[in-house]
């Protein structure tokens, strides 16, 4: 919008109120133009609690690690953010904690995109536990399980993962963003896009598309319309149904056990302003 030399404070304020007023709109706009497929809104989080009909009652916070755990609508936004620490008594073995939506009847869902701010992630590292490194992190995902490879045993269910994950090694503030696959135990297929930092809005999306035996990831700055797209194929038969069908977003973290007098503790803290899916 072009502002005359010549307004005056009242416009100013007209510009501000306005910007506030079409952020939700030009949000949309810019997932619209910038991802392919049927989408539609599936949730965007204006009521007072959760809907049981959208959403299951599964991954609510569950390990004994766990100091806050949040799933909750605020200020008309999905918040899921988790802090948990680990023992002081090992240094082996690794603290782990979640906060997760999964969608009720996940097997039509082929799409899943969200709007996100990440507000705040931290981590701490112990150099003595070498369980996995890092071995310090957390991250916020979109996860799927969208088929099995035909045996119909649930080992061979096919996952696609979109996360967006900060370690202790990586600078305050900075998430780097990667997707990959599961398959019979074993993940591969990883690729990178880019990083974002915390405060960034960006809209993350995940797609099977079988016609083309891939999956899509992509995220997009919801500020620049910019947009970060990569491809994972697979050669894996994909026309049985999953054994265990499930979608979700979340936070998760990890906490390394360390001796010492100080509990080292990983958070992590998201907002997610609407989710779309697509079938």
């Amino acid at each position: 919008m072009r502002v005359s030399s010549k307004a005056k404070p009242h416009d100013f304020r007209y510009v501000v109120v306005l910007s506030v007023v079409l952020s939700p709109f030009l949000s949309q706009l810019v997932y619209a133009q910038s991802t392919a497929g049927n989408l539609r809104v599936y949730d965007s989080f204006h009521e007072t609690f959760l809907d049981p009909t959208k959403w299951s009652p599964s991954g609510a916070c569950f390990t004994w690690s766990v100091l806050e755990c949040v799933r909750e609508i605020q200020n008309d936004g999905l918040r899921l953010a988790v802090r948990d620490y680990g023992a002081t008594n090992s240094n082996q073995g690794v603290a782990y904690g979640p906060s997760e939506l999964h969608f009720n009847n996940p097997t039509p869902i082929r799409s899943i995109a969200t709007e996100l701010v990440i507000r705040h992630t931290s981590s701490l590292g112990c150099a003595a536990n070498t369980t996995f490194l890092p071995n310090s992190h957390a991250h916020t995902l979109l996860e799927g399980t969208f088929f099995n490879s035909g045996s119909g045993n649930p080992d061979d269910d096919v996952q696609a993962f979109l996360l967006f994950d900060h370690d202790s090694s990586d600078p305050a503030g900075v998430l780097n963003v990667g997707a990959f696959m599961n398959w019979q135990g074993q993940f591969f297929g990883f690729v990178s896009l880019g990083s974002i930092t915390t405060g960034q809005k960006v809209i993350g999306a995940l797609t099977w598309d079988q016609t083309n035996h891939q999956f899509v990831a992509s995220w997009t700055d919801v500020l620049t319309g910019t947009k970060t797209q990569v491809s994972m194929p697979y050669t894996m038969p994909d026309t049985t149904l999953p054994a265990a069908p499930d979608k979700l977003i979340g936070v998760r973290t990890w906490a390394p056990n360390c001796t010492g007098p100080q509990l080292l503790v990983t958070y992590m803290d998201t907002k997610f302003d609407r989710v779309w899916i697509g079938n």
